[in-house]
């Protein structure tokens, strides 16, 4: 078995034109070739051609581990036992889903970031978990298709992966997460500009309610009035029988009808508690609906309100009804507390997210500004007062 030690040399380098400088400080590679057909060692796949990263840019290091390494294989191929420790990228992320579904955690991103690791993984031919390295952590952020600039999509599906490694580290999988620190490392940060909240106007609203019809448009009406997000809406009237049949993890979380009009439940989001009533004459139609009032999946209702919005012409998001009611309820100069508990959400965040719908606070600034005019001498308009000739 013959490893050859060679750098890729980065390319400013003033000495790419030699691939075996000792000291020039680029990465270093291993290169050798298997003949004993396809296995796995350490994680990664054995071809008949094999280049690999040696971690590591000084030359005495990699002449060490490429001596570990040729002894290793040496030994694999003479059909010994090579000890291996770790479990596979693919059953650790097996696990970590099945760990978040017992404790009531949403696994919709979850999944879905799982499902893209494993692929990446299998197409770079990376088995084990020990394998995925910060470099390779990093590659597979720039792989994922999510927009950045103007959203938070690739910083929030980016955290998901970041509760992952943070979980095995947990297990004892791995001793170190590869995802690296972004306050000690601010260059690897995802830096967006968040988008003001623009809710959809009241036009729109009428548009999409007179354009859906069934129990769209009750589900429609249902966040118009209650501002509850499309996940929290779709559970409504599900009996405890219902959440368990359409696997929700924690069925008690479901909204609760009291009194026919008022809605009490933990956001599916944040866990954070909420408390709204909704007209009667929406309640009495929800009850007329049976029990559950919108059976399927949050996917499957998502699907049919984007249809409603197309035959509609209103360019809008499900979440665009929570965005309407809370701006609705803040310009009609209702509090940031009490709105604050109708939707399940904390006062600051209302503030920050909603600042320039808030009633209380245009009338305040107002009054402040008025009173700045009054103590300069001018009157509460800003205009210099008439002088009073006697």
């Amino acid at each position: 078995m013959n490893i050859t030690i060679y750098r890729r040399h980065n390319a400013d380098c003033p000495q790419k034109a030699d691939r075996y400088h000792p000291r020039c400080g680029c990465p270093l590679w291993f290169q050798f070739v298997w003949k004993n057909g396809k296995t796995v060692y350490d994680g990664k796949k054995l071809n008949y051609q094999n280049k690999w990263s040696a971690e590591t840019r000084s030359w005495s290091e990699a002449q060490s581990r490429a001596k570990e390494l040729e002894k290793n294989l040496q030994a694999l191929a003479e059909g010994k036992t090579v000890r291996q420790k770790g479990v596979t990228a693919e059953d650790a992320i097996r696990e970590w889903l099945e760990f978040r579904s017992k404790n009531g955690l949403s696994n919709t991103k979850a999944d879905l970031m799982g499902r893209k690791l494993i692929e990446w993984c299998g197409n770079n031919e990376i088995l084990l978990l020990t394998a995925i390295t910060t470099d390779r952590a990093i590659k597979f952020r720039m792989s994922l298709p999510f927009r950045t600039g103007d959203s938070s999509s690739l910083s929030v599906h980016w955290a998901v992966v970041t509760g992952f490694f943070n979980w095995c580290v947990g297990m004892g999988y791995i001793d170190k997460s590869p995802i690296p620190n972004a306050r000690q490392y601010p260059q690897f940060a995802i830096r967006y500009n968040k988008k003001e909240v623009v809710p959809p106007t009241k036009k729109q609203i009428e548009k999409v309610l007179a354009t859906a019809a069934g129990r769209v448009r009750l589900l429609c009406q249902l966040m118009r009035e209650s501002a509850m997000a499309l996940v929290d809406a779709q559970k409504f009237g599900m009996s405890m029988a219902d959440a368990q049949k359409f696997g929700l993890s924690k069925p008690e979380r479901r909204p609760a009808v009291e009194d026919g009009t008022l809605i009490r439940g933990n956001r599916t989001k944040t866990n954070e508690r909420y408390r709204v009533r909704i007209s009667s004459s929406l309640a009495k139609q929800l009850d007329a609906l049976g029990s559950p009032a919108f059976p399927g999946t949050y996917r499957e209702w998502r699907e049919r309100l984007y249809k409603v919005f197309l035959q509609a012409g209103v360019k809008m998001t499900p979440h665009g009804f929570r965005h309407f009611r809370i701006s609705e309820w803040l310009a009609q100069g209702v509090s940031v507390a009490d709105v604050s508990k109708w939707v399940g959400t904390s006062e600051e965040e209302i503030r920050k997210t909603y600042e320039h719908w808030i009633k209380e606070a245009e009338d305040r600034l107002d009054e402040v500004q008025k009173q700045a005019w009054l103590a300069q001498g001018l009157d509460e308009n800003g205009n210099q007062k008439k002088q009073k000739y006697q």
